[in-house]
């Protein structure tokens, strides 16, 4: 078991460093369409439809590595205002239904990739993208993100045993 979490967190970190890269060639592309456009008056017709499936890829491949370190948007002040006991409880709570949505936006993703793989989907744009190339990093990052809440879920009954008042994060690396 400990074999797969470790490739999981793997695969998860070389997916934020592909977003991180995707940084980059979204701004080299954009300042070079930007020079193309207006130094050279010859603008490019692939630069805004690279950028914009680029916008979508570094989302979907930094998501899961925000779930795996807590770094996704949290209102927890209903959490930290409630006695220690019921904090883990809806510390639970909201992993367990993130691993929900999560596995069930990945499913339903899933099931709209494999139609758009085989009806040969593209993007409405000027340059061919198909469209797999956006939900199927859409469907990986669901995917995992679930498996991830499922983790921190796990491991916040695996710390309880120590500390019920943390529900920390044992199985998540973290």
């Amino acid at each position: 078991m400990k074999r797969l979490l470790w490739l999981h967190d793997a695969v998860t970190g070389l997916g934020f460093w592909v977003a991180t890269f995707g940084v980059l060639y979204l701004t080299l592309v954009t300042a070079g369409e930007v020079f193309s456009r207006y130094v050279l008056s010859a603008p490019t017709d692939w630069a805004p439809d690279t950028a914009a499936v680029a916008f979508a890829l570094i989302t979907f491949l930094a998501v899961p590595w925000l779930t795996w370190k807590a770094g996704h948007a949290s209102m927890d002040f209903v959490v930290r205002s409630v006695r220690p006991r019921l904090s883990v409880w809806l510390k639970r709570l909201t992993y367990l239904i993130g691993c929900v949505v999560c596995a069930l936006c990945a499913w339903i993703g899933g099931v709209e990739t494999a139609r758009q793989i085989s009806n040969g989907v593209m993007i409405v744009s000027v340059t061919p993208i198909p469209k797999w190339a956006v939900f199927g990093p859409l469907v990986y990052a669901m995917g995992s993100s679930a498996l991830y809440f499922a983790r921190h879920l796990a491991a916040s009954f695996a710390s309880s045993d120590r500390n019920p008042a943390t529900g920390g994060d044992a199985w998540s690396g973290t």
